[in-house]
């Protein structure tokens, strides 16, 4: 992204039609859009509001860009014309746009035309634009058409799919949204554009379904990611009192709410657009509750079997997750890549590699049927089993790159 180039360019937000001030994800529409715009360096921003709409608070998503409120009183090209930096970028607000495409038209040259596909150019729609005075002036004294004409076009067939940030494909989207009907029929779409592609099998297949309900349920309300994140470290914390208490079972049933609880937390946050420095340390949270659990296994499988072999597993535990912790933060550091994408093989023994999902059912299934501590000690050699691979793994990926 060029911040330079996005520093020189005003943006424009039809914010004029009723579309543009649905909510979709718990916010309006216009709400998000001017988030994204100042994410990516524009920082100044004209809203363009109906005439007798009232100038709303928008102060939250806007973040440090300059927002001024005009009501639509004239042609869009009037309002283009108004503007005096080098360039303007201009998008169509009745429209949940992918992020992708608002990064993509915002570092593009001069007079780039977005559009879904051939129809739209045909009906000559503008959805997303980035013009400058030459632009301008082609649409004023030679129309639209001419515009079109002269202009580079990229359709969405264009936007890479693939994310880094969801490990994998994610198909890029836009939905015109006209009422409330269509927003919420773009909430589902953005909820499910965020889920990763390279998980552990409960995770990628089963966690979803619950995930995404409960996320389309909580963005319309006053709760935050951060309120999901404390009650999942309560419950996290109950869970480790279970098993110390010998209840197995319960225990490791409601290990899966704090699952769908870790998930939902991410999903509302990036639906929300609601994101905290203490979002950002949650990994520390989960790593003290999961290692904390192991540790009461230990303590409460000791008061029913003889001897120290359950602490020696709880032990194991604890250690093989900090290793895997340390060697996933190697990883990043060294080659700024996440070791399950090294390679196809990486992205497979993610799907079963040891980690909580994957235990978690070991301890459901297994407490279940009885088998307390040889649940616990088959988890402790997978805990054991993952490190070693993922320390080969490590070495490998670094010698290839030499």
């Amino acid at each position: 992204m060029n911040n330079q180039k996005c520093f020189q360019t005003e943006g424009i937000i039809d914010a004029s039609s009723k579309g543009a001030w649905e909510k979709v994800g718990g916010i309006p529409l216009v709400a998000r859009n001017l988030y994204y715009l100042n994410k990516y360096g524009v920082k100044k921003i004209t809203v363009i509001i109906p005439p007798y709409k009232k100038p709303p608070d928008l102060n939250k998503w806007s973040g440090d860009s300059n927002v001024n409120f005009v009501k639509k009183e004239d042609s869009l090209l009037y309002h283009l014309s108004q503007i005096r930096t080098e360039t303007v970028f201009y998008l169509d607000s009745s429209f949940l746009f992918d992020e992708r495409i608002i990064n993509k038209i915002l570092n593009s040259r001069p007079n780039t035309i977005f559009l879904r596909d051939s129809s739209d150019k045909e009906s000559k729609k503008l959805l997303m634009c980035l013009l400058d005075r030459t632009g301008i002036d082609v649409w004023k004294n030679k129309g639209i058409s001419e515009l079109f004409r002269k202009s580079n076009i990229v359709y969405l067939d264009d936007i890479e799919s693939y994310s880094l940030e969801m490990r994998g494909e994610v198909k890029p989207y836009v939905v015109h949204v006209q009422d409330r009907r269509s927003a919420k029929q773009a909430t589902w779409i953005l909820i499910k554009s965020m889920q990763k592609k390279v998980m552990d099998l409960p995770a990628e297949y089963l966690d979803p379904l619950f995930e995404d309900h409960l996320t389309a349920l909580l963005c319309n309300t006053p709760i935050t990611p951060n309120m999901v994140t404390i009650f999942s470290f309560i419950v996290a914390t109950v869970i480790a009192f279970l098993f110390y208490q010998g209840h197995f079972v319960i225990g490791a049933f409601c290990t899966y709410i704090v699952e769908i609880l870790d998930g939902v937390d991410g999903k509302l946050a990036r639906t929300k657009l609601e994101f905290s420095r203490f979002g950002e340390y949650e990994c520390v949270v989960d790593y003290f509750y999961e290692n904390l659990w192991y540790i009461s296994l230990g303590l409460g499988l000791k008061k029913i079997y003889q001897g120290n072999l359950p602490l020696f597993l709880s032990g194991i535990m604890v250690l093989c997750d900090t290793l895997d912790n340390i060697i996933y933060t190697l990883s990043m550091k060294w080659f700024n890549k996440n070791l399950d994408l090294f390679s196809p093989f990486d992205m497979r023994f993610r799907k079963i590699a040891g980690r909580r999902n994957i235990y978690c059912f070991m301890f459901m299934i297994g407490f279940s049927l009885g088998y307390y501590l040889q649940t616990f000690i088959a988890t402790s050699i997978w805990a054991f089993i993952t490190v070693v691979v993922h320390t080969i793994r490590l070495i490998q990926y670094n010698r290839k790159l030499r």
